[in-house]
Parts: structure tokens; C-alpha cells; sequence
């Protein structure tokens, strides 16, 4: 090492350089749902795994001394396999589970659009330029892909759905509308905690026809199928947009923010449930950039945005910024009010 570190910085961007292979590694141990196949204590031989994996053991065994090397897995010098902390969180059975994640992120969708990303550059978008159609209508045409995204907005790891509900009093509400509320996961949670209020979740029809019986909280959640650029239904008293303008430029969110307001009483209010970017990256969470990137990725020019990015969207749509909630989340809680 040299005295100003600069052969570990070397070291560390040639890693970063390369994450791409330790995330496609991680994707393929998620394939194999290899986590769940080893106990939470104790060891399995690579051998036996890789015959509960109907795979060959010396390429497995290659695999996971590379993800060991990161802390993901433990590899024995006799061929022994064992959880580290990391790869416990690849277990499905394990709360926030990064399982989920490593399916989704690396799922063809998303990662054949990265290879394009230059195309935001130019005013364009990857998405669009590495599949020749938009995100949501690729979902709708690749539904295993559209359900793992469910799946991964259930789990996402910042707990988010859980922060909601416990950073809100949703006790006097008799109507929750979750719009864009996939597959009903932030309602669930709410309605958990409040006895009172029922719940709608209106999204798009293959998503809210993907939401069985059991998982609508004993009959007060309703679905509706629809889209928020042409209504958002009326007559509740909290609506929520959770990780939803985020997915949209600014005149779109403007569109839904005021789709919102129409369907809303002066008495109701809006909770917008997102991250509020960092200006300073410096202080700022990585994770929160490279959300905003893969914004960039799937969408062009939907990005994360600042509060003050929030207060400019909301005042042309009918509303004015309440109060901002803290969560235990990176989310935040915008309580917005009809004006």
C-alpha cells in the first residue's frame, strides 16, 4: 500500500467495478433457494447441497467460495457449507428477506435495461431502449417477472410498510385507499394495528387480481382494478401514494396528484409515503442513489426527489404540504391537505 491509500482505492473500485458479478452470483444461490436448504445452525457438504440442487458440486462449490469471500456463506476447506449473517437474510423464512431482492434486481427486466442506461442521458429511456416497450407493459407481458416485483415490494428491506403503520394514527379513518397499492402489503400492515378503518387497494388489474382472498385481512380490504391517470375512487378518508410518484416525470405526477384531489373531500387527506433525497451525497444513504438510478433505468426521467421537489408538485395539483413524519424506514411520510 502506498501512504496515501491509493492501492486501496484501487482494490475497492476495482470491486465495485466488478459488483455486478457478485450480484448475478447472489441471483443464481436465490434460483436455487439455497439458503433455505442449509439449517440456520450447523453445515451441509457441498455435495449433498449440490445434489439437493440437482446441480453439479465443483461449480457450486466455485460459487459459493466466491460469495464466502464476501461474507455471504460460509465455505470449510473440506467442502463444508454454512450460514454466515449475510446469507441467513437470503432465507425466505427470514423477516424482510433479501431473497426477494436478489430475484427482482437482477430479474431480465430490470438488468438488461442497466446495459442502456447512457440512453437517460440523452432525454431517452433504458427501458424502453433495451425492450422496445415500457416498464409497466413489460410487467403486464412478463407476469413472473410482475409477481416477483409484488413479491419484492413486500419485502423490500427498508421495512417501510411496517414504519407506516406505526408512524401513523390511522384510528379515525373508516376508508384507507392505497393507490398503487400492489399487493395490498402496506394495508395489511395498517389494518393490523387499527382495528377500525377497512381498506381499498386500486392498481392496475393483473396486480389486484393477483391479490388471493386470505391475504385481504379477513374481508376489509376491497381491490379495484383501474388506473390512477384515468380516476382514483372516491370516498375515503386517508389516501395513500406509496412508492408511487417516484415512477413518474413531474407532469405525471401532477396528473395523479390531481386525479387524487377530484376524488377527494376537503376533510380527507393524502399521504405520499417516499424517500426524501438527500441533496448532499455526502451525507446522504447510498441506497437512496441508487434508487433514484434505477428510477433513471426503468423509467428516464422519474427520479427520487427533495422535499422542495415535493412542495413544487403538489402546490399546481390542489395541495399544500402539512407536516413531514420521520420513520424508523428511509421513507418519510408527506401529510398533504386540499387547498
Amino acid at each position: 500500500m502506498t501512504d496515501d491509500g491509493t492501492d486501496d482505492d484501487r482494490e475497492a473500485l476495482d470491486l465495485l467495478l466488478r459488483g455486478f458479478q457478485v450480484s448475478r452470483m447472489l441471483r443464481l444461490v436465490a434460483d436455487l433457494r439455497l439458503a433455505d436448504k442449509l439449517p440456520k445452525d450447523g453445515s451441509r457438504n457441498v455435495s449433498d447441497l449440490a445434489t439437493d440442487c440437482s446441480v453439479l458440486a465443483v461449480p457450486l462449490l466455485r460459487v459459493l467460495r466466491a460469495l464466502a469471500a464476501f461474507g455471504v456463506f460460509r465455505v470449510g476447506a473440506d467442502g463444508s457449507v454454512a450460514h454466515s449473517p449475510r446469507s441467513v437474510l437470503l432465507r425466505t423464512d427470514e423477516p424482510n428477506s433479501l431473497y426477494y431482492g436478489a430475484k427482482f434486481w437482477t430479474a431480465p427486466g430490470s438488468w438488461n435495461a442497466w446495459c442502456f442506461l447512457d440512453a437517460a442521458l440523452a432525454g431517452g429511456n433504458p427501458h424502453q431502449a433495451a425492450w422496445k416497450t415500457g416498464r409497466f407493459q413489460y410487467l403486464r407481458e412478463h407476469p413472473d417477472e410482475a409477481r416477483s416485483f409484488d413479491a419484492f415490494m413486500a419485502n423490500f428491506p427498508d421495512r417501510r410498510h411496517q414504519a407506516l403503520a406505526a408512524s401513523f394514527d390511522f384510528s379515525g379513518a373508516k376508508l384507507i385507499a392505497d393507490i398503487g397499492g400492489g399487493n395490498g402489503e402496506a394495508l395489511r400492515q395498517i389494518l393490523a394495528r387499527f382495528p377500525g378503518p377497512r381498506g381499498l387497494v386500486f392498481d392496475r388489474e393483473d396486480v389486484v387480481a393477483a391479490i388471493p382472498p386470505e391475504a385481504r385481512s379477513d374481508g376489509r380490504i376491497d381491490i379495484e382494478g383501474g388506473s390512477f391517470f384515468d380516476h382514483i375512487p372516491p370516498g375515503a378518508d386517508i389516501y395513500l401514494l406509496m412508492r408511487v410518484l417516484h415512477d413518474w416525470p413531474d407532469d405525471d405526477c401532477i396528473r395523479i396528484l390531481r386525479n387524487c384531489r377530484a376524488a377527494m373531500t376537503r376533510s380527507a387527506r393524502l399521504l405520499i409515503v417516499e424517500q426524501i433525497l438527500e441533496p448532499d451525497p455526502a451525507v446522504g444513504r447510498p441506497s437512496s442513489y441508487l434508487v433514484d438510478m434505477q428510477m433513471m433505468a426503468m423509467f428516464g426521467s422519474a427520479r427520487e426527489r427533495t422535499e422542495a421537489e415535493f412542495r413544487a408538485l403538489l402546490h399546481p395539483a390542489g395541495f399544500a404540504l402539512d407536516r413531514t413524519i420521520e420513520t424508523a424506514s428511509p421513507v418519510w411520510v408527506m401529510e398533504a391537505i386540499p387547498v
